[in-house]
């Protein structure tokens, strides 16, 4: 019987690593807003000019309600998931895929509120779209 050498293993997590990495290089940084919870209702402006069909949130620092969603389009357009987002810890969002075309992303406006039993205190909103 023939054993594969220890090279083949290594090549295929190697691989493996790449394949990821080339995942996550797809994901652009769109913006970030620092949620003090004084307020229930804040805008992410923002910081790239391309063309997405996918957005998703990472929350970091604090346990987070987001609600009322509504991502506008460079047309003027708007769009609502029908969803409600938990956020407990560092964590992330769902993909959520953007109707119609590919399409510039100017704005995402959002309600939140500390997630009932969570951490207290300051969260990180980040904002990822891929095309």
């Amino acid at each position: 019987m023939l054993r594969p050498h220890r090279w083949f293993f290594g090549a295929a997590v190697l691989g493996l690593a790449l394949t990821s990495r080339a995942v996550q290089d797809q994901w652009v940084h769109l913006g970030t807003r620092r949620l003090d919870f004084r307020t229930d209702h804040d805008i992410v402006r923002t910081a790239s000019e391309g063309r997405f069909r996918r957005v998703r949130f990472v929350v970091e620092g604090g346990d987070v309600e987001m609600f009322d969603v509504r991502i506008t389009f460079g047309d003027g357009a708007t769009f609502s998931p029908p969803t409600r987002f938990s956020f407990k810890g560092k964590a992330r969002s769902r993909v959520i895929a953007l109707p119609g075309a590919a399409r510039v992303i100017r704005w995402i406006n959002f309600y939140y509120g500390s997630a009932l039993g969570g951490a207290q205190g300051k969260a990180t909103i980040h904002v990822y779209a891929r095309r």
